[in-house]
């Protein structure tokens, strides 16, 4: 347990060389892995409970009575590795009443509301607001995430490696942490430890600690940037922070945590954002925040915010 500390904290910068030292330690023993895991894992799942005390999450949208219904249908516990954590959900195996072995799992989350789940090889996906995904009944190391954000914490087996897909893209996991993004039809990843690779099957681009990778789509080209390995899915500690993003994109991450809508007037879309947000205090401060960063106006009408030319804001 020792060591797999010492590699947990030594891993965030560690050198091409030292990665695959730690793979050489994991491959070593199964007590390697199992102790590295164990770590890893319960990590991750603090990291979602220790919130800041003036964090105050947005009430959930309404949902329909369909959807109420289908929640309703899956049982859910709490479990943390020996911590009883609210924050963290074990993931149910059946959906009460169905008999279908074949359909995958499916998770959902509200826009503003977040939530954990430890898979059935132990491995930990932090689920942000407004994410849904699915995992194959068959192959339960494949999920797809199909809409939203979410931060995977692996447990490493060479021989069934952990995949993600999303968007037409896939990423395969070589026991590590990573943040995946899917809006509309791109995909980004960032890797906060240990390496990813990038659609494996075609360009197999390895992404180590502090790599960014963002796709507008499918057929598009791979965009490579860096990112500190601490901001590395930082909205799990209520802090964004951003690169050169396009104001829409910075728009849908508020949405996410926020659970409000935040839209974009259409001559500010091609605007970027570099800098860091901090979601407490609510929509009520982050939102007026990011339009005095970006020198723009903004504007409120019940739950939605809609951010504007200076010239043409109403308040």
């Amino acid at each position: 347990m020792d060591e797999a500390i010492a590699w947990h904290l030594r891993l965030p910068d560690a050198r091409p060389d030292e990665w695959n030292a730690f793979v050489a330690w994991l491959e070593a023993s199964p007590d390697h892995a199992a102790a590295y895991d164990r770590i890893a894992a319960d990590d991750a799942l603090l990291t979602d409970a220790l919130r800041p005390a003036e964090w105050a999450p947005a009430p959930s949208p309404q949902v329909n009575a369909s959807a109420d219904r289908w929640w309703g249908r899956w049982r859910w516990g709490a479990t943390a590795a020996g911590f009883a954590v609210a924050a963290a959900l074990a993931l149910p195996l059946w959906p009460d009443g169905s008999s279908n072995p074949v359909a995958p799992i499916l998770l959902e989350t509200a826009p503003g509301v977040r939530r954990s789940a430890r898979l059935e090889d132990g491995s930990v996906v932090a689920m942000n607001g407004g994410t849904r995904l699915s995992i194959d009944r068959a192959s339960p190391r494949l999920v797809t995430l199909e809409k939203g954000e979410a931060v995977f914490t692996v447990v490493h087996d060479a021989a069934k490696p952990f995949e993600v897909r999303s968007g037409g893209v896939r990423l395969q996991d070589v026991g590590t942490v990573f943040n995946v993004t899917s809006e509309g039809r791109g995909v980004s990843v960032q890797v906060a430890e240990g390496a990813v690779l990038f659609r494996p099957d075609r360009e197999r681009l390895t992404l180590t600690a502090g790599d960014a990778l963002s796709i507008a789509d499918a057929a598009g080209r791979p965009r490579l940037t860096r990112v500190p390995a601490a901001d590395v899915g930082g909205w799990r500690r209520n802090r964004l922070a951003f690169s050169a993003t396009p104001l829409p994109m910075v728009a849908a991450a508020l949405a996410r945590n926020l659970g409000t809508e935040v839209t974009i007037d259409a001559a500010l879309a091609k605007t970027l954002f570099t800098g860091s947000l901090s979601l407490a205090g609510g929509s009520e401060s982050t939102v007026p925040r990011l339009a005095r960063l970006v020198d723009t106006g903004w504007s409120r009408v019940g739950r939605r915010w809609t951010l504007t030319p200076r010239n043409h804001v109403t308040r």
